[in-house]
């Protein structure tokens, strides 16, 4: 015998159709974690490439040997204090550049680079080897690291063409990919994410695939 919705071709249509709705929103709910695995084997592969080219990190925690000609400089001293002012006088004079030079001093000289950097007005330009050195540092040593690159991505979006886009969605990678270890601590994991939210507003990564286990529920 015909079903009801089979004699009325409006109705049979209908029901084809919302079948059909239905079948692709399970096929969506089956395919969108293989997308998110995809994206994080991705993001691994890519960062170990560029691993593979990178630079050491500095040792931020262990004064260098070596007497340092910064710790003489009165503004590099002066900055060391933490006053903002100080640090954006710093950074208006290094640049993006002459931080991360500062920063490959590593020791206090090395926080000091990482704590004015937000205030140079080419930060960006200092994404990709931030990006790397999240890669290579221990969890536990990253802090200023992320705390970093958290205030570059909050400084309001420049008006001309980004100073680094290719770096800037590296460093968006090597978020992810400490964003996504739930072994992590959250003191680790939440500026990961918070940086990787502010960077999605920028396309530097797909908002999509940032996790969300630590949002309140």
């Amino acid at each position: 015998m015909l079903e009801k919705d089979e004699l009325d071709p409006r109705r049979g249509v209908r029901g084809r159709i919302e079948s059909g709705h239905r079948s692709g929103a399970n096929r969506l709910s089956l395919w969108l974690p293989a997308v998110l695995l995809l994206s994080s084997v991705v993001a691994s592969c890519r960062g170990k490439s560029e691993l593979a080219d990178a630079a050491p990190p500095p040792s931020l925690h262990v004064k260098s040997a070596k007497e340092s000609e910064r710790a003489k400089d009165d503004l590099w001293r002066r900055a060391e204090e933490g006053d903002p002012v100080e640090l954006a006088h710093l950074a208006n004079r290094e640049g993006a550049l002459g931080l991360l030079d500062g920063l490959e001093e590593g020791g206090p000289i090395g926080l000091v680079a990482l704590a004015a950097l937000p205030f140079a007005d080419d930060a960006e330009a200092a994404y990709q080897r931030l990006g790397e050195i999240l890669r290579q540092l221990d969890p536990a040593e990253i802090g200023p690291v992320l705390h970093a690159v958290v205030d570059i991505a909050r400084r309001p979006p420049a008006q001309t063409e980004p100073v680094d886009p290719t770096g800037r969605r590296s460093c968006a990678e090597a978020l992810l990919l400490l964003a996504g270890r739930k072994g992590l601590s959250k003191e680790v994991r939440a500026p990961a994410i918070s940086a990787l939210r502010l960077l999605a507003e920028r396309g530097a990564v797909r908002a999509d695939i940032i996790p969300t286990d630590l949002d309140p529920k």
